[in-house]
């Protein structure tokens, strides 16, 4: 009986119509053929492909004999077909001797992310990390897997495939025209340059629009499924072996399952179909987690398939620091953790903040491992023609035989000292990244703060201190992540530097800095045994009450530091059934930052004539700013005790 495969669990459900029937993906083994004599189906005509009319025969056999409508079938990466079905059906076409396995369909997510526009720089910090750009000769294609190339007159798109029918050549979701854009943007003296400038890309699209305002895209297995058959029919009929990018992450791209075993049938070369074979570029994914869960898990040096993880300017992996996520990527997208990483990764290449083409002739930054697979796919396109190289093995030998050695990196590659391909063979000393978890913060001085550096591919780090601009403490030899503060502090000015080093001894820093603020009223008199006592914060009665006693002084003042100016308001307030009256008896105007009233004989508020009383209590307020347009507030209430 041929296994049943269920969904992915991280997907939101089984793909389902209108009946509550499930999609399914149906696999037939090599030799499954008609069991009824052979005949020409309806609509081809008697000079059609022998191999394609035993195919449609099989299809609408077994159609009709379990049931159902096809929704999409394959032939040239292996017999199959999707359909809506039942449980009783997929009960009846486990025990049909030509089915080889059922799988649920999934929706595959998308591995990219996207951030803000950023610098206008021609070449990127990615490009030139892999060695800068070639032109092409238009000897060889890229095939983008993905969301469809949006038209832009800085790509070099000749051909736009939807993988089935309703699948728009182009989806609101425009990731795959910043994936063209790093493989091959030409070199036209604007916009960005390619890797492969003005390589010919064929742009295979296997996303719809779910919704369109926000852009949701969706992308099943299904169409994913499609889109190989595609690239496969142009390679059989090109007879020159493919580049294909794959800018998409799930967990049915593992070896054993629906796509894992797709995309190493498309790596091997068939002669017996004149199939040439793909040399296939994946995308890590973005959940800094083992890459081998949710992309391509059989990793070989020569089966010309290579999965790559993103790297940022540094050279290090992009991994998450401080807890936060490193792909930030709002509000094209969610921001996502960082690079997946592990044994499956076969390459490290730029992903982080990489200029390349957006829709509407645009161009922005963005960032995530779906930016890292291009500039592989881009430099293999790049060897692949300029060596004359002419199987899926020859390209991944090439690409290997590129990777260089990146000395502090902690990106890794098993069994290998090269972590980054270069077309010109040439490493680099990587710097570690280093961060603070927030560079600014500004407050009262009462607040508890945590403030915590974290870096990649340091060894050691040292931390100076400055408080007012003067030199205040310094703690050497600290770990690659360490706790700063986690407190009050006094009211200043605090500039934290962190100077991180790796192993080789190349350095790095980090710099944040504070502006801690005070206000407080300060009160001697009777309750506070008369010693000064302190009052900060907003009105809270239970805190900020103080009495006097009568014909007792009263020593009053106000200070603030980062402040410009101050007022003062002082009310009564009287109890009502359920609430308390503020009456508004005086107000300062602008006052200086600090200013102390000297002694004072207050009445009592219960018995004071208006418009002084009666009144339960006075009501003290001072407000500050500065010109940053910064405000505190600080309140205190007052009585004559009993």
């Amino acid at each position: 009986m041929a296994p049943l495969h269920q969904g992915s669990s991280d997907t939101s459900g089984p793909i389902r119509d209108a009946q509550g029937r499930i999609h399914y993906i149906v696999e037939l083994y090599d030799a499954a053929a008609p069991r009824l004599p052979g005949r020409t189906p309806a609509g081809l005509g008697p000079a059609s492909d022998a191999a394609l009319q035993a195919h449609h025969q099989l299809m609408e056999e077994m159609g009709a004999e379990h049931q159902f409508v096809p929704t999409t079938t394959t032939r040239l990466i292996g017999k199959s077909f999707s359909a809506f079905l039942t449980s009783r059906q997929v009960e009846r076409l486990r025990r049909d001797s030509r089915v080889e396995r059922i799988s649920e369909d999934s929706r595959i997510e998308l591995s990219a992310a996207w951030t803000n526009t950023g610098s206008t720089e021609v070449a990127s910090w990615g490009l030139n990390a892999v060695g800068g750009w070639r032109s092409s000769y238009g000897t060889r294609k890229v095939y983008v897997l993905d969301s469809g190339v949006d038209f832009h007159g800085d790509l070099n798109v000749v051909e736009r495939i939807p993988a089935m029918d309703g699948i728009p050549v182009a989806s609101c979701y425009r990731h795959a025209t910043h994936v063209a854009g790093i493989i091959g943007a030409r070199a036209n003296a604007q916009g960005v340059l390619g890797v492969h400038a003005g390589v010919p890309i064929v742009s295979v699209a296997v996303a719809s629009n779910q919704s369109l305002s926000p852009c949701i895209p969706d992308v099943q297995a299904t169409t994913v499924y499609q889109g190989l058959e595609r690239i496969r029919e142009r390679l059989i009929a090109s007879r020159v072996v493919g580049i294909v990018n794959i800018s998409m992450n799930s967990p049915d791209y593992r070896l054993g399952l629906l796509l894992g075993n797709k995309l190493k049938s498309m790596a091997l070369p068939d002669p017996s179909q004149g199939y040439p074979g793909a040399f296939i570029v994946q995308s890590a994914g973005n959940g800094h987690q083992d890459a081998c869960l949710v992309s391509y898990n059989d990793p070989k040096p020569d089966d010309g398939i290579m999965v790559v993880g993103a790297l940022d300017d540094n050279g290090q992996p992009v991994k998450p620091l401080n807890g936060s996520l490193r792909f930030q990527n709002m509000p094209y997208a969610k921001n996502e953790p960082g690079s997946n990483f592990g044994p499956c990764v076969e390459a490290w290449a730029p992903g982080n903040v990489i200029r390349s083409t957006w829709s509407g002739g645009g161009y922005i930054n963005l960032s995530g491992t779906s930016m890292a697979a291009p500039h592989v796919t881009g430099l293999a396109s790049v060897l692949a023609e300029s060596q004359g190289l002419t199987s899926p093995v020859q390209i991944e030998q090439a690409v290997r035989a590129k990777l260089v050695s990146l000395p502090g990196s902690a990106a890794v590659l098993p069994g290998s000292t090269g972590v980054m391909p270069n077309l010109n063979g040439q490493g680099a000393f990587a710097q570690p990244t280093v961060a603070f978890s927030s560079s600014y913060f500004e407050g009262p001085d009462s607040e508890v703060r945590t403030l915590k550096y974290d870096s990649v591919g340091a060894t050691s780090c040292n931390l100076r201190v400055l408080k007012n601009g003067a030199y205040w403490y310094q703690l050497p030899n600290l770990p690659p992540a360490y706790t700063v503060l986690n407190g009050t502090l006094p009211a200043g000015q605090y500039q934290w530097t962190v100077d991180c080093t790796t192993a080789q001894g190349v350095r790095a820093s980090a710099v944040a800095s504070a502006t801690i603020r005070r206000l407080a009223w300060l009160i001697n008199t009777t309750s506070t045994g008369y010693v000064w006592r302190e009052f900060t914060g907003p009105a809270h009665e239970s805190t900020t009450t103080f009495t006097w006693s009568a014909g007792a002084p009263m020593y009053q003042r106000y200070e603030s530091v980062g402040f410009d100016a101050c007022e003062v308001t002082s009310s009564g307030v009287s109890r009502k059934d359920f609430y308390w009256e503020t009456t508004k008896l005086w107000s300062s105007g602008v006052y200086p930052p600090s200013l102390d009233f000297g002694v004072f004989y207050m009445d009592n508020p219960l018995t004071a004539a208006p418009p002084y009383g009666p009144f339960d209590k006075y009501k003290w307020q001072v407000e500050c700013w500065n010109s940053a347009g910064t405000r505190m507030s600080a309140t205190v209430y007052g009585t004559q005790s009993y």
